[in-house]
Order: structure tokens, then sequence, then C-alpha cells
């Protein structure tokens, strides 16, 4: 669960042999977010408290995610807990909210291992259903509900609560699995707090470091692997695509590598 760095760490993972549950998810392309090339990216998860929100669906036992669309204007519907802009019928999206709660409780129930890429504390906050959003509120949905949505920088208290609170219900699930918390190196490259992205992003990274290491130094099941360090630290050119947003390709390899040679045992193969 995470980003779109989890979504390449799930590839890389793949490509060594690792069964990813969420690798199988699909929907059509005119769902996806328009700039998305990651037939997964409509899982993306941004802030602790939108992947807590999946987890107690599952836990629920009854929880149809009805309160996770939102109409709009048009007569569309949008889900707040998913990375698309993009609006569909009340039916489809009960129909793949239903897929949704199918995958996350098999994923959960039959997992070994579940990885959480941390994202966000920039959060858009729900009035109405009193939850918090996933992504970033499109204009035309605001517009619609006026004094509904509200943005939310969370405070290091809130972080930490998710995150323990996102630890604990997955274990109540799954009592035997293991969790491995990273932290997305990727930066935002706009901050709805007013203050610079640059600073902004720095200290948002700075709480979600911070929340998951309480959680693994609370928890004997859960690790902090660090990915995150792995690739601010390194040289830029290698770490970084042109744009100084995503990661390459190259350096996400060789981070997984590193983690099955820590976890599994696995050699790592020497730097060409």
């Amino acid at each position: 669960m995470g980003s779109c760095f989890a979504r390449h760490i799930e590839f890389a993972l793949r490509d060594h042999g690792i069964t990813i549950p969420t690798l199988g998810f699909r929907v059509p392309a005119e769902e996806l977010m328009a700039d998305t090339g990651l037939p997964t990216g409509i899982l993306n998860k941004y802030t602790p408290f939108s992947m807590l929100n999946e987890v107690e669906m599952v836990a629920s036992g009854d929880d149809d995610g009805r309160r996770f669309l939102i109409e709009t204007r048009a007569g569309g519907w949008w889900d707040g807990q998913l990375h698309s802009h993009e609006t569909v019928t009340l039916e489809r999206g009960l129909r793949r909210r239903r897929r949704l709660r199918e995958l996350y409780a098999g994923a959960i129930a039959d997992s070994a291992v579940v990885i959480i890429t941390l994202g966000l504390i920039e959060a858009w906050w729900d009035a109405a259903e009193q939850i918090y959003l996933n992504d970033t509120v499109p204009r035309s949905i605001i517009d619609a509900h006026p004094g509904r949505f509200f943005f939310e920088t969370l405070s290091m208290d809130k972080t930490v609560e998710a995150v323990m609170r996102l630890v604990a219900a997955l274990h109540a699930l799954n009592p035997a699995q293991k969790m491995l918390l990273t932290v997305s190196p990727v930066p935002f490259q706009r901050s709805f707090s007013g203050q610079d992205a640059v600073v902004a992003n720095g200290y948002s990274k700075a709480v979600l470091r911070v929340a998951a290491e309480v959680a693994a130094r609370t928890y004997e099941h859960v690790d902090y692997y660090p990915s995150y360090e792995s690739v601010t630290l390194s040289e830029r050119a290698l770490a970084w695509e042109d744009d100084l947003v995503h990661v390459r390709p190259s350096l996400i390899q060789r981070n997984v590598e590193r983690m099955m040679a820590a976890y599994l045992g696995a050699s790592v193969p020497e730097l060409a």
C-alpha cells in the first residue's frame, strides 16, 4: 500500500518471483488518472488515514464503501479513496468498491508480508462523511459541495495515531503477518499549506519518518526499511529521473535487491 513509489516496488518484487496480489487488479483505462501510465495506479494511497479507511472497510464486515463515493453536479460519482479524478456511475462505483474490498481482504489474509509506503501528511477532510480523503479534491467537486471539504496538514500526533491504528488494524486481521514500513522519497511539487514546496515536503517526510519509527519500535512484527534514505542520500544523477521528482527504476531495483538480501538471504549483484 502506498504511492507511486510503492507501485514500482511491486513490479521490482514481481521480477524477483514474489507474488504481489495488487498487481492483478485492473480497471478500464478511462478510469485511470490522465497522467498515469501504470495499470494499478488507481490504487495509489497517499495519506495514512486513507490507507486506514481501506483496512477498516475490510474489518467492518458489511461496509460497501458507499461513504467513499461523492456525487458530482453532472450526476457522476467520484471515489475519494482512489487515485483518480474520473467519475463513474453509482452502480459502477459500488461494483468497483466490492472488487477493492475483495482485493484487500484476500491480500491481507494471504500475504506473509505487507509493505506500506507512507507518502503525504497534506490531507483533505470530508466533513459530511467525517473521513479523510486520499487525494486532492477536484475543483468541480469542491464547487458542487461548498463547505464540505477542508485542507489540513496533519499534525505529528495525528500522523502517528493514523500509522499506529493502521498497523493495529492489519495485525488484527492477520496476526501472523510481518510488516515493512517505508517512506516515499518522491517529493511533491506544490503545497496547499502556503509554504514553499521544498520546506513543506521536508516537514512532511520528517513527520512520516518519525511515525514509521514509532511503529517499528512499538511492534515486534514491524520493521522500517530505509529506501527513503537510500534514494535521497544517493548521487542525484543516479537517483532521479530528469524531472528530479521520480526515482530511476535502476535505484528502485537496487533497493529491492537489498531488501531481499536483508530479509530473505538473497545475494546482491555487484554494480556494473
